[in-house]
Order: structure tokens, then sequence, then C-alpha cells
């Protein structure tokens, strides 16, 4: 199996699964960047369907246990079933990724692929802002979180895919800003996200906090 397309009709949504054959591969995992890419095309071709209101890539590594990465805010404990997306995007694969600098690469032009989708899924009219992996979390959220605590220079990736998200029904964001600018202190990379945060919220009640923490 490579690229496997399944909708679940009760949950309304599109699930999109990708195997690794071996994560400790660089050829592996770059064969399976490629794979991923395609799963990205099958999301954005269904776009425009009224039934489906989540969609979500499962990366499957072999011999890979489920776990959460950087950032779990449910603690383990996942309310909704077993397609945790704070699980399935596969911590492991990408933090094997961004040790490896042509790989490195490919992790940093996905994030910009998700961001395409993202402006993408405006053009559609959907009936919710933004896209969706299920009901309190956002396309990409999960995979962005835990990549920007694994290193700050992932950090404005994050701020870029927080301007396209949905400000208005965010369950998970302030939570998670406030985790990477305590892991980060106070720099460049974090400044701009505390800033955006705090335009993207509509409000700075958080920006003490943040910088309290920060120092």
């Amino acid at each position: 199996m490579t690229v496997l397309v399944d909708y679940d009709e009760d949950q309304c949504q599109l699930v999109v699964h990708v195997a690794c054959k071996d994560v400790s591969s660089d050829k592996e995992i770059e064969n399976t960047f490629n794979n991923i890419d395609t799963a990205l095309s099958k999301i954005e071709e269904k776009l425009d369907s009224s039934e489906i209101y989540y969609f979500l890539i499962c990366i499957k590594a072999k011999g890979v246990p489920p776990g959460a990465g950087e950032f779990d805010p449910y603690e383990g404990e996942y309310p909704l079933g077993p397609r945790n997306p704070w699980e399935v995007f596969c911590p492991p694969f990408w933090t094997k990724a961004c040790a490896v600098p042509h790989l490195r690469r490919r992790v940093k032009d996905w994030i910009l692929r998700i961001e395409k989708t993202l402006r993408l899924a405006e053009t559609h009219s959907r009936s919710t802002d933004s896209l969706w992996e299920h009901d309190e979390t956002q396309f990409g959220e999960p995979l962005v979180t835990h990549l920007a605590l694994l290193d700050v220079e992932f950090v404005p990736y994050y701020t870029r895919l927080l301007r396209l998200w949905d400000p208005g029904h965010e369950v998970h964001m302030r939570e998670a800003v406030i985790e990477i600018v305590n892991r980060h202190g106070v720099g460049a990379e974090t400044e701009e996200l505390i800033r955006c945060y705090t335009e993207w919220a509509g409000s700075d009640e958080l920006l003490p906090e943040l910088l309290h923490n920060a120092i």
C-alpha cells in the first residue's frame, strides 16, 4: 500500500493513509514524502464536497507505535475515537526527517504546500472557515505544532499557518503558543508569533502571560 483513500461516512471524514516502510531509511522517508504529496492532492480534489467536514492524512511507519508528538492536548486520552490527529501524523517520521538536511527541506516545502491547500480551500466557499482534521483540530495543526516545539526554525511556519486557520473556533492554539514561547524564549521568531496570535485572537490578554513565561 502506498496511498489509500477512505471515507468515513459516519464521521464525515476523508482519511488518506500513507505507509512508510522504514523510518530509519532516508530514501524511504523521501519516497514517503512523494506519497504524502499525492495524499494532499487527493484531499484537494475533494475540497468542493459538502459531505466531507474533516480531512486527515494518516502516516503509518513500520515498527513505530502510535504516540503523540511534542504537544498532546489530550494527554493521551482521545475522546472521539482511534484516529487521533495528534498521533496519526507519525511524529517520529517528521523528527527523523528534520535531522537530515535534504529531508528537512522537504519538511519545509510540505508546510508551504499545506499553506497553498488552505488558500485553495478558501476559494471553494466551504461551510466552515479553514480546513479541519476533526472538530477541534485544524488542518496541519498537530504537525506544525510538533515542529515548532521541536526546533525554533519552524516557529515562523506555525505563524504562517496560524494566519490561515479559523480564529473564531480555535481550541488548542492558546495552549500551544504558550508552550512554544516557553520552549524557545523570546526571540525574533516567537515575538512574531506572539504578535500574530494576539492580532489573530483579537485580544492582547495573553500577551503579559506569554512575555512573563518567556523571561
